[in-house]
C-alpha cells in the first residue's frame, strides 16, 4: 500500500494540470477563428426602399421652350442588382412665365409750327425807261428806238417792301429788255450800268443812266428806294450827269 501512494499522488496533481490544457484552443485553431471573424461574409446587396431615393430637382431651362419636352423615364440602379432597379419620371421642363416689358414711354418731339407768312400787300406803280437824250449824241441814233422809248409807262404791280432795282429787273426780263449792273460796295448797293444796249459813258464822259420817283432824282442807289403804291418811276438816259435833264435833289 505505502508503494502504490506515491503514485496515486502523482497522479491526483497531473489531473488538473491536464484540465487546464484541455480548456485552451489550440494556436491553429485561435488564428482560424479570428480571420472567420475579420472576413466579410457576401452578403446580399442592400435594397433601397423608393422612398429614400431624392426626388430629382425640377429642371430650370436657360431658354424657354416653346413645347414642352416629351416625358422620359431615368433608371436608378443600386449596384449590379438590377433587381432593386426603380423607374423615376423625368420631370418635364416647365415653360419660365414671360413678362411683357412695360413699354418704354418714348417723348414725343412736337415739330415746331412754323407760322405761315403774313400775305404781303400788293401794291401798283408806274413804270418808264427812255433815252431821248442821247438821239442828239451823233454815231448813237442807229442802234436806239426812234423815238427813244425803250419801255413806254406802264403800271406795274408789285409787293410792298420792293426796291426800284427790284422792279426794274423784273419789267426788263419780262420785255426781253438787256440790262446790266454792278455793286457798289463803298454804297451797298446797284449801279446801273447799261439798259437797252445803251451804257454808260456811250455818250460822253458824264454820260449816263438815272432814275427818278415821281419827278424827284434821289441821292442815292436804285437799291436802296422803297417803292409805295402810286409811285412813278422813271429811268433816263443823262448827257452831262443829270443837269440836262432838269435833276433836282430832295
Amino acid at each position: 500500500m505505502k508503494k502504490i501512494l506515491p503514485y496515486l499522488l502523482i497522479v491526483t496533481l497531473l489531473i488538473p494540470f491536464a484540465g487546464c490544457k484541455a480548456k485552451q484552443p489550440r494556436e491553429g485553431a485561435a488564428e482560424r477563428t479570428l480571420y472567420t471573424t475579420l472576413t466579410p461574409t457576401s452578403a446580399a446587396p442592400t435594397t433601397i426602399p423608393p422612398a429614400a431615393y431624392p426626388t430629382a430637382p425640377a429642371q430650370i431651362p436657360t431658354s424657354a421652350p416653346t413645347t414642352a419636352a416629351v416625358s422620359d423615364t431615368a433608371v436608378l440602379t443600386t449596384g449590379a442588382d438590377t433587381t432593386a432597379t426603380t423607374v423615376l419620371p423625368v420631370i418635364a421642363p416647365t415653360t419660365a412665365p414671360t413678362t411683357a416689358a412695360s413699354p418704354t414711354a418714348v417723348p414725343t418731339t412736337e415739330a415746331p409750327t412754323t407760322e405761315a407768312p403774313a400775305t404781303q400787300k400788293k401794291i401798283a406803280c408806274t413804270y418808264s425807261i427812255d433815252c431821248k437824250k442821247a438821239l442828239s449824241y451823233s454815231g448813237t441814233s442807229a442802234m436806239l428806238p426812234a423815238d427813244g422809248v425803250i419801255l413806254p409807262a406802264q403800271s406795274v404791280e408789285i409787293t410792298e417792301g420792293e426796291s426800284v432795282f427790284d422792279v426794274l429787273q423784273r419789267v426788263c426780263r419780262e420785255n426781253g429788255i438787256p440790262m446790266e449792273f454792278s455793286m457798289a460796295p463803298i454804297y451797298n448797293t446797284a449801279y446801273i450800268e447799261g439798259i437797252g444796249d445803251l451804257y454808260e459813258f456811250d455818250c460822253g464822259s458824264m454820260s449816263g443812266w438815272m432814275y427818278c420817283v415821281n419827278g424827284v432824282y434821289p441821292n442815292y442807289g436804285c437799291s436802296k428806294y422803297e417803292l409805295k403804291d402810286g409811285d412813278v418811276v422813271e429811268w433816263h438816259y443823262t448827257l452831262d450827269n443829270g443837269a440836262d435833264l432838269g435833276a433836282r435833289e430832295p
